[in-house]
């Protein structure tokens, strides 16, 4: 089911999307490329893999 939405692009963005997919076409690249950034199941909030506690040392100054 399609749903229908109002986005706000740059103007430099919107005229790459035009080029690439043509006048027509711009919503159906702007779900491909979506659906790839959304289906890599990865974390949005950076590429740092989880930290477990073998992994943590003791950083207290010496003095």
């Amino acid at each position: 089911m399609a749903r229908k939405t109002t986005i706000l692009l740059r103007e430099d963005v919107y005229q790459a999307l035009k080029e690439k997919a043509g006048g027509r076409n711009v919503s159906n690249l702007i779900n491909k490329i979506l659906i790839e950034y959304f289906s890599k199941k990865e974390s949005m909030f950076g590429t740092m893999k989880a930290a477990d506690i073998s992994d943590l040392r003791d950083h207290r100054e010496r003095t």
